[in-house]
């Protein structure tokens, strides 16, 4: 997959493509009726609505700009401890670096890894094994993780409260970028380059952070976790179960549609299969996405 957005050109690469989760679960208080009213929007892609299902990609976003390449979240990793989540534990030869280096990325020669959060599933191939210690995958980048995430991970992992898989990946996937000095903390409206910043996208997590693209000739938002599938556009009130904050996330979400169905927005959500990022209008009802169907440019 391959668009371009103003300036910059992005092209996505998947570590896992067909992660499901049963979706009244994940998904609580999704209606069934309205479900089925857009069956054909999020069937095949996103739901499997007979088998209560809702499905998944994990992936990268390969940013390339004024000869910048940055990294949006680096998904699941390998050989990662990872026993609470079969699928994801002790994965080997997943192909991963190779389909990065197809697209001509050499990960020595990656600029930035951008960290939206400190999932296990959105910072995995930070590092990879070499030498008995978790080394970074990406030497010569620089590490964008929020600051705020950082400081409330860390303090569930002290006080003992971080889910075990999360906690697992601030041991191998985290701690290791900072103890290797490659970290910087960035804050809400920081500047990646001209037309790209940070935002503050509370909820999911508490320091939650999206990529900003703003240019005379194309709009987007690598909006994270703030929307893990079409469902949430029909009806933004769902949060998940994994979400920190619902009631914020909810507000976060609802703030990221309004402007995106005005202003003509890209929305980029970390786990969109298909088509993999959306427009979104607002009919007299509801939000409503308007998938781009592939290759295609997003203007103004």
């Amino acid at each position: 997959m391959h668009f371009a957005v103003g300036e910059i050109v992005v092209d996505v690469i998947v570590d896992d493509d067909d992660f499901e989760l049963p979706l009244s679960q994940f998904l609580p208080g999704s209606r069934l009726s309205l479900l089925e009213q857009h069956r054909n929007l999020l069937e095949p892609d996103f739901v499997d609505l007979d088998n209560n299902i809702v499905k998944f990609a994990i992936q990268t976003f390969v940013v390339r700009v004024n000869g910048r390449t940055i990294l949006i979240d680096t998904c699941i990793g390998e050989q990662k401890d990872r026993p609470e989540i079969p699928v994801w534990h002790q994965r080997k030869e997943t192909g991963f670096l190779e389909r990065l280096a197809k697209i001509g990325v050499d990960a020595r020669n990656v600029d930035v890894v951008f960290c939206t959060h400190l999932h296990v599933d959105h910072v995995g191939w930070n590092t990879r094994q070499a030498n008995g210690r978790w080394e970074p995958t990406f030497p010569n980048a620089r590490y964008l993780i929020g600051r705020s995430e950082l400081d409330s991970w860390t303090e569930q992992r002290n006080a003992g409260t971080a889910p075990t898989p999360h906690a697992s990946a601030l041991q191998d996937s985290v701690l290791p970028i900072v103890d290797a000095g490659l970290a910087d903390l960035v804050e809400n409206g920081q500047e990646l380059g001209s037309g790209l910043s940070l935002i503050n996208l509370p909820g999911h997590t508490p320091g939650q952070m999206g990529l900003r693209v703003d240019y005379p000739n194309g709009r987007a938002l690598f909006c994270a976790d703030v929307l893990h599938s079409p469902v949430q556009i029909l009806d933004p009130s769902i949060s998940t179960i994994s979400c920190a904050e619902p009631t914020v996330a909810n507000a976060t979400r609802r703030a990221v549609l309004e402007e995106a169905s005005e202003t003509n927005r890209l929305v980029v959500p970390a786990h969109f299969r298909g088509p993999r990022c959306t427009y979104v209008r607002y009919t007299s009802k509801q939000f409503e996405p308007v998938m781009t169907g592939g290759i295609r440019r997003a203007s103004s």
